[in-house]
């Protein structure tokens, strides 16, 4: 049964929620059934992909900070919990994947583990970000990039897998991503 309503649970995300054309009546979804907690301002984009265990994600956290955004074509794999900073801009396609597999183990059993995006971090389009991983506060993260390792604060990284190509020269960003429209997106 609870395989059943976990089922149903992503279905209805996925293919209907995340589809509804009002920030309000699927931010209210995301926060009173799935247990997010959404700062304001913050943009999530119709058509996010999120991938998830069941309901509430077992206990793990997903928080979103005031002012970010998330694009169109994201995936949230959010099993083993995300936390976003504020004003931070995911472009199209990111994936920040929370979930593995243990390659040694005989039952090839899932691994979950939390990432971390400081505030003011810029990803990429088509960006990948692996369990575990915590991006600096500030840090640019190029597009196409895989990251499988910590991102210093303001620092710049590219490539697969993602090294370090340039520091950011900006150290105090106070700039709004202004994305937020109240009912549609």
């Amino acid at each position: 049964m609870r395989d059943a309503i976990r089922e149903l649970l992503k279905y209805l995300t996925n293919q209907v929620i995340n589809y509804i054309p009002s920030y309000t009546l699927r931010y209210a979804w995301y926060r009173a059934v799935l247990g997010w907690e959404i700062g304001p301002q913050v943009t999530i984009l119709s058509g996010v992909r999120i991938q998830m265990a069941g309901l509430r994600g077992r206990g793990r956290r997903v928080v979103i900070g005031k002012g970010s955004v998330i694009n169109y074509g994201c995936l949230l794999y959010v099993t083993g919990g995300l936390m976003i900073g504020e004003h931070v801009s995911l472009s199209p396609g990111v994936w920040l994947i929370t979930g593995s597999h243990d390659i040694n183990d005989p039952e090839h059993k899932d691994i979950y583990k939390p990432i971390v995006i400081g505030s003011y971090a810029f990803l990429g389009a088509r960006a990948t970000v692996l369990a575990g991983v915590t991006i600096g506060e500030g840090a640019v993260v190029m597009a196409g990039a895989v990251v499988t390792h910590d991102v210093p604060p303001y620092t710049i990284v590219g490539g697969v897998p993602a090294r370090v190509v340039g520091e950011r020269q900006l150290r105090n960003p106070s700039y709004s991503l202004a994305h937020f429209h109240p009912l549609f997106g």
